[in-house]
């Protein structure tokens, strides 16, 4: 679904940067579709041994998006879970708390000015007041305090995101997904699965679904939503008596914990304008194959577009595209793989917590485990 252009944009927006630890390329392309409702963030130093990736695929509009991008990863470094040490937690109270600032009038306010539905002028001046530089991430936190207006009764925006994000601390790492874009790892150029797509169809989406009183209608929720849980769309969240995890549509993201070996070579997290295109492995293979030619990461995720990128507009290849590759820098004076206490990743379907589910709660980091998709089409 979605309108498209007599002819794709196919411009590229690229990025790479790069620390002691990774470096890392990113890029999006708009492509078929009449809007980009992508965004992406990358702080490779979210703190002195922190580093931060993700990718939001918006619908509805691309102002959720762009606030999931600004805000989400300065909510997880403030988040008292964080500073004591427990990342998977600060993350998921953080997905949550994207839907808790965005109501009321100063909500409405920010998605009007990223949404671009108020005048250039006046969205420049409050950009200028309210909001906190992009590259100041660990600074000037804003306390979000309320205001008094018009839109003081706004029950948040009916347009959503999904988001895939990515953490990386010293040699663990951390994935929270609410949505359908993934996160993929190449363990010895084998692709593992990191995340799960929320699809309206798994069984345990389903069953939350229709416990909040939601139906299932040709692949979609209520008919129209195709994906079970996402930051944003206020509409299929309005059930008083359910907290925000067990809603129709939940921003409530699983969590996936790795610990990092030296056969982990990189990591991909895209928006399922990739996905629909490739498989993870297939994808995995390519980069690989580019690697061995070309350095700069950001031109690999161009060339990933190109290559997905359909003829004509309709069907897979057609949606916007965005892609982060994050290549891990080898550590001097590790010994081999096979000396090190390496985790196993199992061909068995990522864990989902059973709190999203509505048949359970409480918060367990599960082990990586490869979802048997990784190696058959892409979804």
């Amino acid at each position: 679904m979605g309108v498209y252009l007599s002819t794709p944009k196919t411009e590229k927006f690229s990025d790479d940067g790069e620390n002691d630890r990774l470096r890392y390329g990113m890029s999006s392309m708009q492509g078929w579709r009449s809007t980009m409702e992508d965004a992406h963030a990358a702080y490779p130093d979210l703190d002195n041994m922190t580093s931060f990736f993700g990718v939001y695929d918006g619908h509805g509009g691309q102002a959720v998006a762009k606030f999931c991008a600004k805000y989400l990863h300065q909510q997880v470094l403030k988040h008292e879970a964080y500073s004591a040490g427990d990342i998977g937690t600060s993350l998921q109270k953080s997905f949550l708390r994207m839907d808790e600032m965005m109501r009321g009038q100063r909500g409405w306010r920010e998605l009007a000015v990223l949404g671009d539905k108020i005048d250039q002028v006046s969205g420049f001046i409050e950009e200028l007041i309210w909001s906190p530089r992009s590259g100041e991430a660990n600074k000037n936190f804003d306390d979000w305090s309320s205001e008094e207006g018009p839109h003081s009764d706004f029950h948040g925006p009916n347009a959503g995101s999904t988001a895939c994000v990515a953490i990386i601390r010293n040699k663990q790492l951390i994935v929270a997904n609410a949505g359908d874009s993934r996160c993929v790892i190449s363990r010895k150029g084998q692709a593992y699965n990191l995340s799960k797509d929320h699809k309206p169809d798994l069984e345990l989406e389903k069953d939350r679904i229709l416990k909040a009183g939601g139906f299932i209608q040709v692949g979609r929720v209520n008919g129209s939503l195709n994906l079970a849980r996402a930051i944003g769309d206020a509409e299929f969240k309005q059930n008083k008596t359910l907290p925000a995890e067990r809603q129709i549509v939940t921003a409530f993201p699983d969590i996936n914990t790795v610990e990092l070996c030296d056969d982990d070579e990189f990591l991909v997290l895209a928006c399922d304008g990739i996905w629909d295109c490739m498989s993870s492995q297939q994808l995995v293979d390519y980069v690989r194959e580019q690697l061995t030619s070309e350095n700069k990461l950001s031109a690999i995720c161009e060339r990933v577009f190109e290559r997905c990128l359909a003829p004509t507009a309709g069907g897979e290849g057609c949606d916007n595209m965005t892609m982060i590759l994050v290549q891990f820098k080898k550590p001097v004076g590790l010994g081999s793989s096979e000396e090190q206490q390496q985790q196993p990743l199992t061909d068995e379907t990522v864990t989902i917590d059973k709190s999203a589910s509505g048949s359970g709660s409480g918060v367990t980091d599960q082990t990586a485990t490869v979802d048997k998709s990784a190696s058959g089409s892409g979804s």
